[in-house]
Parts: structure tokens; sequence; C-alpha cells
């Protein structure tokens, strides 16, 4: 192994995230200079120390620039929850060119299409996604396909390329506000649309991440979630390799297995989605003699919480700061719970340095505590959309991000998340959240999780319908959960139907999948 020594002075230290000298590319300069031989990434057996890490990317960029790829050309990246994740992202944008993560748990046509929607010539793949890496090939556009363990033309073997490659150090990459990540959107609300990240808007993300939740050399964290996404990417990834801490990664989430790591691996934090927490909590129960005890705080993002869940993590994890934020990938954090002053049920405050209003129907901001659109305003924002003019002129206007989701804001300045405008139901001329209907049957004692979506109604136009997950042994039937509801909430936003299910169907994000939930009520009436 050729060994990698990089010495950063103090000026650079502390200009790190200097959005004038500093590349996301150099995310590890701060570990590799002070704790070269220190674990960076964990995977099961396997571990790699930062100068193993710098090394290996390294040999990504030079062999991207042997390939001859260009600046600002799009590298597309399919990759399942792989340790050499981190490796291959930061390679691509140290050779100059825009790191392109894809959900992998989409079809290969899906991949195809989105291939060609930002024109990639190079695609890596992980193990798993030879046929999608192939499809990028025959009729995405692309060229090279390079794949771990392939063993099949015209594919590059992941390994075999990168022990060709140099490891010696170069720096071909942007910085600043130039463009290096394209991640796509879900897609959950239209086409997927690829949202241009810059340098500075992720390093500043990861700033303010490590400012609030106190992350430094000795944090390691656990994600369970898909890497792709900004979730896992933007709270986890970033802020904790640009301190120099650990990154344990598995493979895919399992419950079990995420209190195992907490226990085995001493991790300090986790991040996750409300869906997964309630699996969580459920396997804690069943392993009331693992360790966790390493846990400093959770984040909690990317869909709503119940207050219920809320509470029950409070009251399992009582030495364990539950911290909500919001952002969306075209910002990825805007709102955040700071450490010690957490306030449970809200999203927290805006960050240091963000504007934020909050805004009716006419475009004018709303009195404190009227629920009106967030937008927002700040240097993590995205440049836009790639190659949609359309959507990026309805969400980006005169450098605000119009963020589509309804919340509120107290005097004090904390924000509270009420759902998406594209979620909110009229019922009968009443306007009803879904969220607000579930935070109600989430207090039933014998309801584990709750999902609401609307459905067509000849009289109202649209009503509520509930899909719940019973705890185990529970005998609650829909007649009694719905008369609860009645006696706990508004009549108008009662749910008019509620379908027992065993779990709930989820997306790679982690998320509730509720076009499929929206799907079985409509073919259910």
């Amino acid at each position: 192994m050729v060994k990698v020594k990089i010495t950063i002075s103090e000026m650079e230290m502390t200009n790190m995230f200097d959005k004038d000298a500093f590349s996301l590319a150099h995310l590890c300069d701060k570990g590799l200079s002070l704790y070269p031989e220190r674990i960076a990434l964990i995977q099961e057996e396997r571990s790699i120390t930062y100068a193993e890490l710098e090394e290996r990317i390294n040999r990504v960029a030079n062999g991207l620039i042997s390939l001859g790829v260009k600046p600002f050309e799009r590298v597309l990246v399919i990759f399942e929850n792989d340790i050499r994740f981190p490796e291959v992202m930061l390679g691509i944008i140290r050779a100059g060119a825009v790191a392109t993560p894809l959900n992998f748990k989409l079809k290969p046509q899906q991949h195809m299409d989105l291939a060609q929607d930002c024109e990639s010539r190079i695609v890596l793949g992980s193990a798993g996604k030879v046929e999608s890496v192939l499809a990028c090939l025959s009729d995405g556009g692309a060229e090279i396909g390079i794949v771990v363990d392939a063993d099949q033309g015209p594919l590059l073997s992941y390994e075999d390329w990168l022990a060709s490659s140099s490891p010696e150090r170069c720096d071909h990459g942007s910085a600043g506000n130039d463009l290096c990540i394209q991640a796509y959107t879900s897609g959950s609300t239209g086409r997927p649309k690829g949202v241009l990240l810059t340098h500075h808007g992720l390093i500043r993300t990861a700033q303010l991440l490590v400012e609030s939740n106190r992350i430094n050399q000795d944090s390691r964290v656990l994600l369970s979630t898909p890497l792709f996404h900004m979730n896992a990417t933007a709270a986890g990834i970033l802020p904790c390799l640009s301190q120099g801490g650990s990154v344990v990664i598995l493979k895919q989430f399992d419950a079990d297995r995420v209190i195992d790591e907490i226990d085995i691996h001493r991790c300090t934090y986790t991040t996750g989605v409300p869906a997964s927490y309630e699996l969580i909590l459920a396997a804690a129960r069943q392993k009331p003699h693992a360790d966790v005890s390493s846990l400093e705080f959770i984040n909690v993002g990317s869909a709503p919480m119940t207050r219920t869940l809320l509470d029950e993590l409070v009251q399992t994890l009582p030495n364990v700061d539950v911290i909500e934020g919001y952002g969306l990938t075209e910002c990825p954090i805007i709102t955040l719970n700071p450490r010690g002053q957490n306030k449970l049920g809200t999203i927290g405050r805006a960050l240091p340095g963000f504007e934020c209003k909050v805004i009716g129907t006419d475009g004018n901001t709303v009195p404190e505590g009227e629920e009106g659109e967030l937008i927002v305003r700040s240097e993590c924002n995205a440049l836009g959309y790639h190659n949609r003019p359309d959507a990026q002129a309805e969400r980006f206007r005169d450098g605000w991000v119009y963020t589509g989701d309804i919340v509120s804001c107290a005097p004090d300045g904390w924000f509270t998340f009420k759902g998406r405008i594209d979620d909110q139901m009229n019922v009968g001329g009443e306007n009803v959240f879904p969220a607000e209907v579930e935070n109600i049957l989430a207090t039933h004692p014998e309801v584990r999780d709750v999902s609401v979506v609307p459905v067509p109604h000849e009289v109202k136009g649209q009503v509520p319908v509930a899909f719940v997950v019973r705890n185990v042994g529970a005998t609650l039937s829909e007649k009694e959960l719905i008369d609860y509801y009645i006696a706990h909430g508004a009549a108008y936003s009662h749910p008019r139907r509620i379908y027992f299910i065993d779990e709930m169907p989820l997306l790679a994000t982690g998320k509730t999948d509720l076009q499929a939930l929206t799907k079985q009520a409509r073919e259910a009436v």
C-alpha cells in the first residue's frame, strides 16, 4: 500500500469551511492530517482508515481522469449501502466531475431514463446493480460501466480498475459555489428532479450540524438509511468525516442490527426517519440487555413524527437527545432543534444565516402562529434543477426556495411542521392535514404506527382514510378506533375507513410509501 501523508497548516484548518478555499473533495483532510490511522469507515468485518480512504479517493479520481472525465461531467452512482460509497462520491468530485447518486431501488428502466437525463458517460455500480448499469450502457447513452465484483463484459471490475489507478494526491476539482453533486428527488410528487448542490452549500450544512450537534473526532455515526439520500449524506457522512469521526454503515436497514451495531461499535448517534424508529423501538424492547449507553443523540427527519412516537423515544432513551430537524433535497437542512434546547414536537428554529418566511396563498407573510408555506433563502440553497426550467421557475424565485410545505412559527421562532401543500385535504370546506389525523390516532394505546391518505368523496370532495399497525396481540376494531378519534378530535376530520395492516410499505429512503397506500385505499372504495 502506498502511504499518503498530507500536512495541513493551522491556517488551512481554520479556513476548512471557507466557501472560497474549500472543496468537498477535501472533506477528510482534517482526519487525514491529525488521525491518519483512525478508522473512518466500518461495515461488518471491514474497516478503512483515513489514510486508506485518501488513497482510494485518489485512485477513483485518477481512474476517472484516465477515462477522460471532463469538468462538471455527470458520473452516475448506483450503489447500495456499501463501504465504498463515500470514496466513489468524493473521488468523482476530486476529479472535477459531478457525483450523481441514484436511488438504487429504482428499476433498470428508471436508471436508464435518469442516465439519459443527465447524459452520463460513466456509471459506477455496486455488486447488485449489474442489470441497471447494463441498461444504462445499452439504451441510456453511457459508454463505460464499472461495477463491484463485475465478472462479465463490457463491465470493468471496480477493484481491478481501482488497483490500476494512481494513489497520488490529485485535485482537478472545483470549489466554493461550483456544482459538485446532482441529487435526484424521490419523485413522490412527479418525475424525479436533479437538484444542483454546491461545495459551499454542503460544507456549510456539515458545519452547522457539527456545531449544533457537537460532533467531533470521537463521534461515531450509524447509518442504516440509504446512503444516496440526503438524510444519510448530509446528516451522517459529511459532518462526521469532516471532523475525523467514524461512519458505521449497515448494508440495509434491520432494526435488530441497528441495536447490535450501536452496542458493538459504541455509536454516538444515528439518523433516520420516523418509520425506522418505530421498528427500532420494537427491537429494543426485545433486547433489554443491549448496551446503547454510548448514544448521545438521534436525528429524526425526512417525514413528520407523531407525538406519541416522540414521547416513547424519550421514555425508552432518557439520556439521549431526540433532535428533530427539517430540510429537503433543495436545501438539506433549514431548521433544527439544538442539542440541550430541543422542543419536542417542533422542527426547531431557522439555522444561523437562514432567512425563513411563512407565507399565505397571496404571497404575503402570515401573522405569527398562523399556517402557511415555508420559503427559505440561505447559502445552502441549491442552484436549481437540471434541465427543468418549468419546475425551477416554480420552486426557485428571487433567491428563495419555495418548499411546498406548510408550517407555523411561534413567537419564539420555533417552527411546527403541518404537512405538504399537495397532501392537504379539503373535507367539505375544511382543511385537513394527514399529520393532524395521524397524531390523534397514534395516541391510542393499541396503535403502533399509522398513516393517513386522502380518497375522493362524492359529498365532501375528499376524506381521510387511515392505515394502522396495531400492537402485538391488540384486538382494536375499526369502529373502536373511529369512535376514539371522534372523542379526541374534530368530527369533520375523522377517518372514514381504517385498514389494519402488519407493516407500513416503505420506500428506499425509509419513508412510508404513501403512493402505494393511496392506491390501495382508492381501489378499496
